[in-house]
């Protein structure tokens, strides 16, 4: 249940706030029986209140925000507030296949909030494939400072782990790709394309183009080296 309400909490003050939140009981005496609530732990480095906030399930007002800002507000600055707020959302167009796939027309989120384990590898798988970064570069030492800084509890996947995820991405998105080309209802455009690099090896493209809920989408399906061909002497 708690999962699930996570994926429910879109406010950019939850940023401030921990992403791991506990569930815990207030057995109060003046209560007839315990209350249930949410535990948002603070991450300012010096906390100004309790260490963070208590967010009563029994409660009309379960699913306000209006004490977590203000306990943000009170340990980071209403400066700071009102510039997280103020760009919870970056409008910018996401051409990847992943926008295609998954948040067709969506525009681009920022998030306020740190991301967990599982979120944190899949922007690294991302990042790498979209960006033609190398799976190793988890290993630099400045990418993990600058990954860790503020976060020192951050875990970043190891190169065999974002490499083993790029390869369950690409069988994904391979299995989702072949789905649209055999149900697609309309038709369906070829090329091919050959060329020799300036070290006078050459290679020849094939790609797909269609139109998928009004988005023009284009799909490299293979590409390869042509071997070199030896003709018999002409006589």
């Amino acid at each position: 249940m708690l999962e699930y309400l996570k994926t429910t909490w879109r406010s950019a003050v939850y940023g401030f706030f921990s992403a791991t939140v506990t569930v815990k009981y207030d057995d109060d005496p003046r209560y007839e029986k315990p209350r249930k609530y949410h535990w948002f732990k603070c991450t300012a480095p010096k906390c100004r209140g309790k260490g963070g906030i208590r967010c009563y399930q029994d409660s009309q007002d379960r699913v306000a925000t209006s004490n977590l800002k203000a306990h943000a507000t009170k340990c980071f600055g209403q400066d700071i507030i009102n510039v997280a707020f103020n760009n919870a959302q970056v409008n910018c167009r996401d051409r990847s296949v992943f926008a295609a796939f998954a948040q067709l027309s969506q525009p681009a989120t920022v998030s306020h909030r740190i991301h967990t384990s599982e979120e944190t590898r899949m922007h690294i798988v991302r990042w790498c494939t979209e960006s033609h970064r190398s799976h190793c570069i988890v290993r630099d030492r400045e990418f993990r400072s600058l990954m860790m800084a503020g976060r020192p509890s951050l875990a970043l996947p190891s190169p065999s782990t974002v490499s083993c995820d790029i390869r369950t991405a690409f069988k994904a998105c391979r299995g989702r790709i072949d789905t649209i080309l055999k149900e697609h209802p309309d038709r369906i455009h070829f090329a091919t394309d050959a060329w020799t690099s300036p070290n006078h090896r050459a290679f020849v493209a094939w790609t797909v183009h269609l139109q998928h809920k009004g988005q023009i989408l284009v799909f490299l399906l293979d590409f390869m080296e042509v071997p070199e061909v030896s003709h018999p002497p002409l006589r």
